[in-house]
Formats: C-alpha cells, structure tokens, sequence
C-alpha cells in the first residue's frame, strides 16, 4: 500500500501524523532527534523513524517504498534539511508538499523595547550592548553564536528541549546546571513570566516562531515584565502551504479525508401532526437548514422533497448513512435532520436513536469530527386530539401499544388503567383496534366507558368518531388505515389505585386469615415490588396482600396462589371489588403449581398448609435472585423457617419480631389491646457466581 512520506519537526508535523492517523492512511514519519521520538504519540498506521539524513539517504530513502507523496514539516529555521528534501524529492520525482509555520511580520510588536534582526549573529552583536541576564529561547542549534561572544559569558540562560541531545550539546559549550532550563513548550504568559522573574531576565530572545511556537505569549511576558524583546527574523524564503492547505492537498491525493475537522448538527425534530400548523418555527428552520433528511417514507415524502432525503427510521440505518458522509469529501460542516411523528421526545424514535447517537458522537470524536446533537419537541396526538375534543389531558393515563403484543398481561393492563381512571389514552398500532378495546372493555363490565379515536389527525384524510365500549365492540362499518389514537373516558372510575387500604375495605369470611393493616405495610415495603415484576402471594387467604401488592403498579403481575376453595373465592371477590385486573387467582397447591408460572421476582408466604420447607425451596429453585418474605405467628414456624435457611447455601435472612397494640372501647374506657407478635424474615439467595464474585 502507497504511503505518505513525512519529515517532521514542529508541532503542525505531529498535529499533521495524527491527521493521517485517523484518517486511517499509512505514513512513515522522519524525525531528526530522540526527543522528537519522545514526544511523538503512537499512532495508528504511522511507521516512525529517527535519525539525521543527507540529501543522498533521503533519495535512497524515497526511492525504498512507493511513496505517494512527500511533506516537508521541518522546522521553520531548519533551512539545510528542508533543501535536502525537496532536492531529494526532485531527484526521484516524487511530489514534494512544503508545510510552512505562518511567522511573517504580520506577527510584529511595534511597541518600544521590541527589537528585530534578520539573523543570529546580529542578535548576538546587538546583546553585546546589554546588561543584565539574557533569556535564549532559540533552541539549541544557533547558542555557539552567542556562547563564543565573551561579554556574554555568565550572563546567558538557555532554555532548550528536554532530550539528550539538546542537553549534551549545552553542556558541550560550557553552560551550568543553573544556566539551562530543559522544558517542553509552548509555554504560556504566565509560565514565561514566572521564568523572567525567577532569573531576573533583562533581554529575553525568541525566534519570530508565530502563533504555534509559543511568540505571542512570549511577547506578552515580555511587555508585562518591562524588560527587551530580541526577535529572530524568519531565515525561512522558500514556499510552501499553510496547514490547512496541505490537509487539502493531502486529501486530494489521498481520496480520503485528512486533517479537516468536520461538524455534524443532527437534529431530531417531532414534526407535530405532519402539516404547516402543526409544526413549530424551530421545527421549520432545522428542516429547511437541514442537507439530509431521514424519517418514515411519509414524513419524508412531505418534508424532504427537495433534499437528500432517505426513509431511515432505525438507528443502525440512519447512524450508517451518517458514518458514510463522515468519510466522505463532502462539506465540513453537515447539518441533518431526524424526522418523527408528533413530539419527539413523547412515544418516538428518539428514545432508541438519542442513546445510538451519543455513541457514535464519541466515535467520531477521536476521528476529529464534532457531533452535536438537538432534540426539537412537537406536538403530540394526545395534545392534538384533546384540542380537537375540547377537553384537557392532564391528569390523564397513557399506553403506547406500539410494538406491545395484545396478550392477557397488555390487555389486563389496559382494564385496570380504564377501570381506575378518568381520562385514558391509547396509542394504537392500527385503527381496527377501535373495535378490538371496545370488546375487551365490554367483557369486563366496561360497556359504558366512551371511546373516541381520531385517525390521520391534522391531515386532509382525518377522520374522529365515537362510540360507548359496547357500541364499539359490535361496530361493523369499516374503519380508515392510519395513525390512530383512542380516547377512553370512565366517568364513574374506582380511584382505588394504591396499597394503603385499611382493613375494613376488604370483605371478610369467618376462618380465612387475613395480614393486617400494619404488618400489610411493612411486608409490602421490605418486599420493594416495582413496575413490570412479577408477584408469588403465597396462601392468599383473603388476598389483602395480592391487592394491596397490585394497587402499587398496574404493570405488576400478582399470582395470588390459594388451595383452600373458599380462601380462593374470596380472594377472587376482593380482587374484582378493587378492579385488580392485574391479579391472577390460581387454585392450586404450592409448590407445584409454580411449575406453570413465570419467574418470580418478589414472593411472600402468608400460609403453607405445613409445606413451608418445599414453598420456600420451590421459590429459590425458580430464581435464585428472588425478593423473599415469609410471615409467621408461631415459635414452631419460625423455627421451621431457620431451620430451612441453615440448609440452603448461599442466603441471608433477617427477621424482625413486630409487636403491635391497638386502641378498644370498653363502655366509657378505652384500652390498649394487644394483637399477636408476628415475625417476619426477609431473605435473599446469592447465585453461586455471585458468591464467587465476592
């Protein structure tokens, strides 16, 4: 593979390799010195080599591989070198690329005690009629033009690179410890003041360097500390190319991007209900300012006629397309927009791509291209169609179904949340679900709720209409295809959300147990249910916990599991008195039954019918990370339940003893009546790997 040839020895050459670098070409880099070895980084695809060449090494050396082209990137004051490479190159007709430091005299302090001279011996000359201490920040190279002057001698400090080879060619010409400071530049105002005052500087001595070596700050130093600046004209004739024109020109040659830092602006834009109306001004100007646009076929249709335009919704999709135009040759700054429907940061895209898109803004950060990255909100379905209706949508529910499979838990979801609240709104994946809820809502006693959907709102071929669940569940008319949301309003709700009921809101039967109010709270709080899980009430009883534990969340699933006939049935009956919808009874013995159930993540057994040994191993067994609570009232049991922790490996258990006294009135009197100690043990199993992580 061709490669480039570098001889490099300023700041531009490294900043220029690591260019090369990231643009994944392949390039042999030159340097002249271990120190610019040392301050080299290691770089991907670049070859590195040290040492000083002649013209005739040079040749042999262009003529060794196939180079496409060689950058001259040498110092500035290293005149003799820079004559080799391009003779060099002439010679064997390889393209030669001068990278010449812009350091003309349009960098020129005019104020008074600024001094220049075309070359170093005049400088040398002119210090001869100075006093005091003399800073040299000429590099090493040129100091025997001053050194050999003898009204200098005592007077110069030398400030030099750090490497070897600047060091012994200091010590070489008779400079002492404290006359040299060996430091990496460029250093700043503050840096080079520090220097002046710490050696009592009277005359500081700098080459006309420009911007990337360090000038300005020394001048600055120099103004602010009152003392003379000697500056070094530029020896440097011949022509060459700034930075960024070499870049290009490498680039060019190359067919790949080089050295030109590049901006992307993605925007992710919610385009409200895809009209003029509906889309806000700052909509507007990202789609108008935008070179590509990606969205769905018919946001694309509507907004990117005129430009690039590409029906890419996925993140891999559209991050590939952009990671493409990275690579290209195109415009140094590219602006883009995401499009999606309504608001985009409600229900959209923009939750998968915002993640997908931070990501590759780090990626193309060590590529030297800075991303950044907008969100512009829109309007939504929900805020469109309760507009339309007249009503407000706050304090209202909201379901997405988009991508949710219609399944017994999605369903039971969407009755719970109809059955509790007011105001629900669902998301649809298509119109026909119209009639889909209205049967769903109807077969759970929800045939009066009102529905109203509005399909393709904002758009020509809008349409709204409205049904009670029960006329909706026998419509037969058909049904326009498109974006649809559903309205459902509930007028007479339970509001019984929550797991705070007393005990006197639940219906009791002589002889089915029932988990107090108090102990009710401290079991739920040490069990931690959270939205999604799934719940083992085990022995139900009369199902205070099961629905209790369900009122937390509409999206956890409870399995209250009761072998006891009339147990079960009362379960069941408090269950639909609260509209727990997400409460499932099953009528069947544990452990066995768990066999057909999901995983567990939390469980707790109230009652075992003296299988408490195989309930809690039957638990473990089904998730070693399960959340485990069991209650008991008796020595007997909790012995039981020590006994049986003491033989599973890997688990902790914590119980705690809760003592609890309530107020009765006797006549005129009221007395502290005690209940029954009740203990409850927390435990938890380690997964082996866990253990063994620990």
């Amino acid at each position: 593979m061709a490669r480039i040839l570098v001889f490099a020895g300023t700041t531009e050459g490294r900043k220029l390799a690591e260019k090369i670098s990231l643009a994944r070409v392949s390039a042999l880099v030159c340097v002249a010195t271990e120190y610019g070895m040392q301050v080299m980084p290691d770089l991907e695809g670049i070859e590195m080599r040290q040492g000083r060449l002649t013209e005739s090494q040079m040749e042999e050396l262009m003529q060794s591989e196939e180079f496409i082209c060689v950058v001259d990137a040498t110092h500035p004051y290293a005149t003799v070198a820079s004559d080799n490479i391009k003779a060099a190159a002439e010679a064997t007709r390889l393209q030669y690329i001068r990278l010449k430091r812009e350091t003309g005299r349009n960098t020129d302090f005019t104020k008074p005690g600024v001094h220049y001279f075309d070359d170093n011996e005049s400088c040398a000359i002119a210090l001869e009629g100075t006093r005091g201490s003399v800073l040299l920040t000429i590099g090493s190279k040129e100091l025997s033009i001053y050194t050999r002057r003898g009204s200098l001698k005592g007077r110069l400090i030398a400030r030099v690179l750090p490497g070897s080879e600047s060091l012994k060619t200091v010590e070489t010409l008779g400079l002492g410890g404290r006359d040299i400071i060996a430091m990496q530049g460029p250093f700043s105002k503050e840096m080079n003041l520090a220097q002046i005052r710490d050696f009592n500087v009277t005359v500081l001595v700098t080459k006309m360097s420009g911007q990337a070596g360090g000038f300005f700050e020394k001048a600055l130093a120099a103004d602010e500390a009152g003392i003379s600046l000697f500056v070094v004209g530029n020896p440097d004739s011949t022509e060459g190319m700034s930075y960024d024109e070499v870049c290009n020109q490498l680039t060019m040659i190359t067919g790949v991007r080089i050295g030109r830092d590049r901006q992307f602006e993605v925007s992710v834009v919610g385009c409200g209900m895809a009209n003029e109306g509906s889309l806000t001004g700052d909509a507007k100007n990202a789609i108008e300012g935008a070179q590509y646009i990606f969205g769905s076929k018919r946001l694309v249709d509507i907004y990117g006629r005129e430009k690039q335009s590409f029906p890419f919704y996925k993140p891999v999709d559209i991050i590939q397309y952009l990671d493409r135009l990275s690579s290209s040759l195109s415009d140094d700054t590219i602006k883009a927009a995401v499009l999606y429907s309504g608001d985009s940061g409600f229900y959209s895209g923009t939750s998968a791509l915002i993640p997908a898109l931070d990501e590759w803004k780090e990626e193309q950060k060590g590529r030297g291209t800075t991303v950044y990255i907008r969100q512009i909100p829109g309007v939504s379905s929900i805020s469109a169609l309760s507009a339309l209706m007249g009503i407000t949508h706050e304090n209202s529910r909201i379901i997405s179904m988009h991508g949710v499979e219609q399944d017994v838990t999605s369903d039971m979801n969407v009755i719970t949340t109809v059955r509790n609240n007011e105001k629900t709104f669902l998301l649809l994946t298509k119109p026909d679900d119209f009639i889909y809820y209205g049967k769903l809502l109807s077969e759970a006693g929800l045939e009066d709720v009102k529905l109203v959907m509005g399909v393709n709102i904002g758009s020509p071929e809008m349409k709204i209409f409205g049904k009670t669940a029960g006329d909706a569940a026998d419509m037969s008319e058909e049904i326009p295809e498109g974006l649809a949301t559903l309205y459902i309003y509930n007028d007479d709700p339970l509001n019984t959300a929550g797991f705070a009921l007393k005990d006197s809101d639940f219906t009791r039967k002589e002889g089915i147990p029932m988990t107090k109010e108090e102990i009710r709270y401290v079991i739920l709080g040490k069990l931690g249910l959270k939205k999604g899980e799934v719940f083992y009430d085990v022995g139900s009883g009369s199902g205070s916990i099961s629905v209790a534990a369900a009122g937390i969340s509409d999206d956890i699933r409870v399995y209250a599991i009761e072998d006891r006939s009339d147990a079960a049935e009362l379960t069941e009956y408090n269950r639909v008195k609260y509209g727990r919808d997400n409460v499932t009874v099953v009528r069947k013995t544990a452990p066995e039954v768990f066999d057909v159930l999901p995983k567990p993540d939390a469980a707790f057994v109230g009652g075992s019918n003296g299988r408490l040994t195989e309930i809690i191993r039957g638990i473990r067994d089904k998730n070693r990370a399960v959340r485990l609570v069991v209650s008991a009232i008796t020595i007997e049991t909790l012995t039981e339940i020590m006994g049986v922790m003491a033989e599973l490996p890997n688990s902790s258990i914590d119980v705690l003893q809760m003592n609890i006294s309530k107020t009765a009135t006797v006549e005129k009197y009221h007395l502290i009546k005690p209940l029954y100690p009740v203990f409850i043990a927390v435990i938890s199993f380690m997964a082996e790997e866990e253990k063994n992580r620990r």
